[in-house]
């Protein structure tokens, strides 16, 4: 594909991103990386020529205005001839032009379409007296404004233009910015070929003809073909050798059980061995074989707190220490959310509001599809909370519940014994193993949290959002430049809630 077929000029040519370049079939890494330094060279001399005219031409309003208005007084000289310098033969490419090749387009402005859209005034003014702003407002807000680009510049906009009008949302209503710490506080919007302007683009396109898309969807068979041509072999680090010393102390606390005289030399044994239990645990064991090596795991569970706390000494203690405040404010954040806010309404004032806010904070960042071993199944907001708790009736073995759980659950959960809103008792279901996790619900989800690292498994794809968003914003042990936009979204409306 060339660049006349995608009426790509010299002006335009100058504007292109690497992003850009991917569109319109530019796949060379290397390639894109030599066009890229062309641009910014050529760019470089032209903004060298802009000084040697005068000044009433000199600033970017001033060029704007004349390629917009040729007649404009502003300055009588023609914007081919005199707004840009011509770069050297040598440095830029030449391309394929038309004689009848448009200029570039004019730029979507969402400050000038908004006010013209059905309820864009109600919307605006909603979005700037608010503070927290609700799921239904950003999603509303998505939907005007890709309308808008799309009608504009089509459903293939450039990937300057989506930055550009994802930077006007955020200038026009300060509520809707992603505060994540380290972010200019667009990039939920959209970021380099992500964020909710680009998955509702492709919604958009989902309704297009397959020789109308730029990008085709691949069959299966072509999938698992370039899966397995990227497939690189890694060089694995070399082993240390296992001291006799390790695997003596490793069996003496696997066959020694714990009482009242010997649990402080378990937990010494049990820091001491701590790298050699790592590389074991990394290798990819089930649970089970974990445990049936380690067993003090399973009857003396303070044990995850501190092989956590081993992995993170820094975090370990994040979760307890903020949620008091924080539920409060996961609570109020997603009352802007109507499903949430159902699911709110529905306890008492003096029912869990630990659990109240757990519920809301796994409705609001639910995943409605998920990818269970290569095959999309649908989750509702009710049943992806059976990955998180389960009840049962008080005096219920719980050793036989945990054997008898449904084969779907295969990460760790909770089971509370008891009644629904009021349990008065925790265990932490792995594989088929029941571990203690006290009494207290909120002590109960630490250790569960821990366990997915203590154990090194994956999260359930059901609760994806939910444990990212606890490990990335409360216990700080994952960027949260690296997490969903609707995650770090959630997070920016938790963090403006004043108590």
């Amino acid at each position: 594909m060339s660049a006349a077929d995608n009426d790509i000029d010299y002006d335009v040519f100058l504007t292109l991103s690497e992003d850009d370049m991917k569109e319109v079939g530019i796949m060379s890494f290397g390639a894109r990386r030599r066009l890229s330094m062309v641009i910014k060279a050529a760019n470089g001399a032209a903004t060298k020529g802009y000084s040697q005219h005068d000044s009433s031409c000199s600033d970017d309003a001033s060029i704007t205005s004349d390629l917009d208005q040729p007649g404009s007084s502003s300055c009588q000289t023609s914007p081919r001839t005199t707004t840009r310098m011509a770069p050297s033969p040598h440095t830029v490419p030449s391309l394929p032009m038309k004689d009848n090749m448009p200029l570039p387009s004019k730029r979507f402005s969402l400050a000038n379409w908004l006010p013209d859209q059905p309820g864009g005034d109600d919307l605006i003014q909603s979005l700037k007296n608010c503070v927290v702003v609700s799921s239904q407002q950003r999603i509303r807000l998505v939907k005007v404004a890709v309308t808008g680009l799309t009608e504009t510049l089509g459903l293939y906009p450039t990937a300057s233009d989506k930055t550009s009008l994802a930077r006007e949302m955020v200038q026009m209503f300060p509520a809707v910015k992603d505060t994540t710490p380290g972010l200019e506080g667009h990039e939920h919007f959209y970021n380099n070929g992500s964020g909710f302007l680009e998955y509702k683009l492709k919604n958009s396109r989902m309704s297009l003809p397959q020789d109308k898309k730029k990008r085709k969807r691949r069959s299966r068979q072509e999938l698992e073909v370039a899966a397995k041509s990227a497939k690189t072999v890694v060089a694995e680090d070399e082993e240390e050798p296992i001291t006799p010393g390790d695997q003596e102390k490793v069996d003496w606390m696997r066959y020694s059980p714990p009482t009242g005289d010997n649990q402080k030399k378990h937990r010494d044994l049990f820091i001491d061995t701590f790298s050699f239990r790592r590389k074991i645990i990394n290798g990819s064991p089930t649970i089970t074989d974990v445990l049936c090596q380690f067993p003090r795991l399973q009857d003396m569970p303070e044990l995850i707190n501190l092989e956590f706390q081993l992995l993170y000494p820094d975090q370990c203690d994040n979760f307890i220490s903020r949620w008091g405040r924080m539920k409060e404010q996961i609570i109020l954040a997603g009352e802007g959310n109507a499903s949430v806010l159902v699911q709110i309404q529905k306890f008492q004032p003096d029912d869990n509001r630990d659990l109240c806010a757990l519920t809301a904070l796994a409705f609001a960042l639910h995943k409605s599809v998920v990818q269970v071993r290569g095959t999309s199944t649908s989750s509702s907001r009710e049943n992806s909370l059976l990955f998180l708790v389960q009840s049962i009736p008080e005096g219920t073995d719980v050793e036989a519940a945990a054997k008898a759980k449904k084969p779907v659950y295969q990460q760790p959960f909770l089971l509370a014994l008891g009644p629904a809103r009021r349990p008065v008792q925790y265990f932490a279901v792995l594989d088929k193993v029941a571990v203690p996790c006290g009494t207290s619900l909120i002590t109960a989800i630490d250790r569960l949290f821990k366990c997915h690292f203590v154990f090194n498994v994956h999260y359930s794809p059901a609760l994806l959002h939910f444990w990212h968003f606890i490990a990335a914003f409360i216990y700080e042990v994952l960027d949260p430049h690296t997490v969903k936009p609707i995650i770090r979204s959630f997070a920016s409306s938790v963090r403006a809630v004043e108590l």
